[in-house]
Order: C-alpha cells, then sequence, then structure tokens
C-alpha cells in the first residue's frame, strides 16, 4: 500500500485531536507508542495462528487508538487491514502486516527524533 503521500506523524491534526495541546497530543502518542511494538507483534501472533477473529479483534482496537494521535500511515493500513478482514479478503495481509511493522519502525525513530530535537 502506497503511503508516501502521508505523514508518519501530522502533528497538526495530533494537536487538533488533543484539544489544541501540543504536549497533551504528544502524551498521547507516548502512551500509544508503549505498547505500538507489542501490539504489531499481537497481530503477527493471530496471523500466523490463523485466529482471523482475533486479529480483526485486535486490529479494530488498534484503529480506535490510532484515531486519537495523528498517524495517517499507520491509520491508512489498520484500516485497509481491518476492511480486508470484515470481507474475508486474506491475500494481502502478509504484506499489510510487513508494512505495519516498517511503518512503526519509522514512526519510532521520527519520534526519537522530535525528542532529540527539544
Amino acid at each position: 500500500m502506497e503511503l508516501s503521500h502521508l505523514q508518519i506523524i501530522d502533528w497538526e491534526s495530533a494537536v487538533k485531536l488533543a484539544g489544541g495541546k501540543r504536549e497533551f497530543a504528544e502524551e498521547i502518542l507516548d502512551f500509544l507508542i508503549m505498547t505500538l511494538s507489542d501490539d504489531i507483534a499481537a497481530l503477527q501472533h493471530s496471523y500466523q495462528a490463523k485466529n482471523y477473529s482475533d486479529l480483526l479483534r485486535k486490529a479494530h482496537k488498534l484503529h480506535g487508538a490510532l484515531c486519537y494521535c495523528g498517524l495517517p500511515r499507520l491509520k491508512a493500513l489498520i484500516v485497509r487491514l481491518e476492511t480486508d478482514l470484515k470481507n474475508n479478503t486474506m491475500d494481502n495481509l502478509p504484506s499489510l502486516l510487513t508494512q505495519l511493522g516498517s511503518e512503526t519502525t519509522l514512526l519510532l525513530k521520527e519520534v526519537s527524533l522530535c525528542k532529540h530535537a527539544k
């Protein structure tokens, strides 16, 4: 899925979602990041176990969390994953899960750069 036209972190959106408070937007993102790698690993585990109902449940939960963070690339991927699962379209699942892992790595690097820039 092509995502290069989207920002990794859309701070304008994140701040808007946080009621106009940058500090609160950063806290929300930090909270998500604390469990994001585990969440992605859990998605991978459910896929490998062919437990698609659990994969859908976990994707839906992560989608809900991403709605408050200003992360358009990750959100687009998780929306696509959730939609494919709901439609029983399994062909793209491996590449979507791989891409979720890659985008998570990019996000963590971006956050690290932002924190070092302060």
